[in-house]
């Protein structure tokens, strides 16, 4: 193909390239497409720009509140009536349940949590003492299956949760449990029932029973959560829940350790076992959901919020409970010793307890939780609520020298060591030779063990001789055992005695008269 001129080609050309117009046109175009990329590198990066880091999580907002931990008096009086009966009274469970206030319940919701594989005289105990005043209809009875009981409904519970509760191994033992009561097994093969180890299912109650107790009693100014084996002190708390404000979020108790949260701050729960209050505002907040702009709720349901709480690994319900309440912003209130995890036999007295009053015990006896509930009935005033230095006339520790065959709890001595002691007297002498020395405790036999315990006293309990698993002592001449190898033991015989030094816990209780009820204040430094 032949060639053309240069000359003859620029002429051949159309001439829209060269027109001004054109060129103009080109120009408005290369600088807008220069101002979109900019714009575009701006605010969408590069290909080569890292993404933008995720904005920082922040710790949600908890209404924490400081340590007071002082004491303060209130005046307060009894909305029981009468107050009180004279001692030696033989009044019926129902003359003397006529005096409770009932007209109080339609503020106050108390709560009981069972279970099907409960011991039975919880229940009759129960029903026999700070519970024998609610009529059917005012006490919440939930457990994990349902039943009657007196004429009181008792609901299940469990059947409340949503199905992806069935997925957990600790949740297995509902419908087994339901099988065997079902089918007749669990009256005719009572091992069966054992077997199944249905106290796994008591976690999974805390959570739904505060929402069904809203729902069934809702806007109560407090709901009043506790046990079969709590002894609630129905006056004392009664007159300290009528200081509160119910419009307040408050979750009162006695405090345990609970997890820590995901911003590195520990946490407590209220322990279930001496019970724990929730305010109205508490358990709003608690079950509270966010809602969307077209009234859609944007949270999952309660239970399904918090299902990821209680996991396999998990053992206790008090304390998933106690978290989701810290996630909603509410920390507890840690109240004990007035809400006390002690039975009657172990409850410590002390300068710290003696005026201040007792809201409930934890784990006392079938027999003693019957006792105290009529001894209560002849020791009420209106003048103040019930103290521990009451209530110390109940089993009066200290006022005798000594007993065979019993055993003060060591949890509030020490052991004595680098001195020989060989017999109770010894031990006896040992605690007198102390000068804060209340009460002593002796390990006889092979043990040969004194502890003493230093201005604090409680009643103990009944321990017949026995034989205990110690670590055997090993011989000195033998090699070391092997690495990994498990520690020998031996069985050795060991009787017990106990005592008290009388003068002392005599004057020790004039010299600390209570003027006045002294109510302790919210601390994180009281707990057992």
């Amino acid at each position: 193909m032949a060639m053309l001129p240069l000359g003859r080609f620029l002429v051949g050309m159309p001439c829209w390239p060269l027109h001004k117009q054109f060129r103009r046109t080109v120009f408005v175009a290369a600088v807008a497409l220069f101002f979109v990329t900019l714009l575009q590198l701006r605010y969408h990066g590069g290909p080569f720009r890292r993404p933008p880091p995720p904005p920082e999580l922040k710790p949600y907002h908890v209404n924490t509140i400081g340590d007071d931990n002082e004491p303060r008096t209130m005046v307060t009086s009894s909305a029981f009536h009468p107050i009180s009966f004279p001692p030696g009274h033989n009044k019926t469970l129902e003359e003397l349940c006529a005096s409770f206030p009932r007209h109080l319940l339609a503020r106050i919701q108390p709560v009981l949590k069972t279970g099907f594989t409960d011991e039975p005289g919880r229940m009759l105990s129960q029903m026999q003492s700070c519970s024998a005043c609610f009529q059917p209809g005012d006490l919440l009875i939930f457990s994990d299956l349902d039943d009657t009981y007196r004429g009181h409904e008792i609901i299940d519970i469990l059947a409340t949760l949503p199905k992806s509760y069935h997925e957990f191994e600790s949740f297995k033992p509902y419908f087994e449990q339901k099988r065997l009561r079902d089918s007749g097994d669990a009256a005719t093969n009572p091992d069966a029932l054992k077997a199944i180890d249905g106290w796994k299912l008591d976690k999974f109650k805390f959570l739904p029973q505060v929402q069904q107790a809203w729902q069934m009693k809702p806007n109560r100014d407090f709901y009043v959560f506790y046990e079969t084996d709590t002894y609630v002190f129905w006056d004392p708390l009664l007159r300290f829940l009528d200081t509160l404000d119910p419009d307040t979020p408050l979750y009162l108790g006695s405090a345990s350790p609970g997890r820590g949260d995901e911003f590195g701050r520990n946490t407590l729960f209220a322990n279930g076992g001496p019970g724990y209050v929730l305010s109205r505002a508490a358990v709003k907040q608690l079950l509270q959901r966010k809602i969307g702009p077209t009234g859609a709720y944007l949270d999952p349901p309660f239970a399904e919020k918090y299902r990821y709480l209680m996991h396999d690994a998990e053992c206790c319900g008090d304390s998933a409970l106690g978290f989701a309440l810290w996630q909603s912003g509410i920390q507890m209130q840690a109240l004990y010793p007035m809400f006390a995890q002690h039975p009657i036999q172990h409850l410590p007295f002390d300068a710290m307890r003696w005026c201040s009053p007792l809201f409930t015990l934890h784990k006392t006896s079938f027999d003693d939780i019957r006792a105290l509930f009529q001894w209560e009935f002849t020791s009420r005033s209106n003048d103040y609520a019930m103290r521990h230095r009451d209530l110390w006339e109940f089993q009066k520790p200290g006022s005798e020298m000594r007993r065979i065959n019993w055993r003060n709890d060591d949890r509030f001595g020490h052991k004595v060591e680098n001195v020989s002691i060989a017999t109770g007297e010894e031990c006896e002498a040992h605690c007198r030779s102390v000068g804060e020395c209340f009460m002593w405790s002796w390990r006889g036999n092979a043990l040969k063990e004194c502890f003493v315990s230093e201005s604090v006293m409680l009643y103990g309990q009944e321990a017949q001789p026995e034989e205990i698993e110690r670590k055997k002592e090993t011989d000195p001449e033998k090699t070391e055992r092997e690495e990994g190898a498990p520690e020998e033991v031996e069985s050795v015989p060991v009787t017990y005695m106990s005592g008290w030094i009388v003068d002392r816990v005599k004057e020790w209780k004039t010299n600390h008269d209570c003027n006045d009820t002294l109510w302790l204040s919210h601390s994180f430094g009281r707990m057992f």
